[in-house]
């Protein structure tokens, strides 16, 4: 699927993970790592795992702050462990890629050719394998679309 893009409907999905939020001014990446970190360690308490071989990036963007949530999909949302939470994304649309360059590029180039847009107000997820993490080439890229 690299650089190609295609839209799929996802039905509502429950998560269970560790949030963190940074500036983009003054960005400091190692808080970003400290949050993985700590979520990796700590995956285990999360219970109802939908996928124990892969993590979710929810994330959203303000014009200054980004929050990015390290998570695990749950079939439910029970003891919610301590520092983190859980939440109910609804059901959408995305657009969704794998590419070896930027994927946000790619899905948005897409979407100006089909005349569509990003959803906002919605959270785009990234999902990584445990075991091949690797950024971009390895993640599948959700980016909610507007209806």
């Amino acid at each position: 699927m690299s650089n190609q893009v295609k839209l799929v409907s996802l039905q509502e999905k429950k998560f269970v993970g560790l949030p963190v939020t940074s500036p983009f001014e003054a960005h400091q990446p190692e808080r970003i790592d400290e949050a993985k970190q700590i979520f990796i360690e700590r995956r285990h308490e999360i219970k109802a795992v939908v996928n124990p071989n892969e993590y979710v990036c929810p994330h959203y963007t303000s014009e200054v702050l980004f929050t990015y949530f390290f998570c695990m999909e749950v079939s439910e949302i029970t003891d919610v462990p301590n520092g983190m939470i859980g939440f109910t994304l609804p059901a959408h649309t995305y657009a969704l890629t794998r590419s070896d360059q930027d994927p946000y590029e790619v899905i948005h180039s897409f979407l100006r050719d089909i005349g569509k847009e990003s959803n906002q107000r919605a959270l785009a997820m990234e999902i990584y394998s445990f075991d091949n993490p690797q950024w971009p080439s390895q993640v599948d890229v959700y980016l909610p679309i507007k209806e």
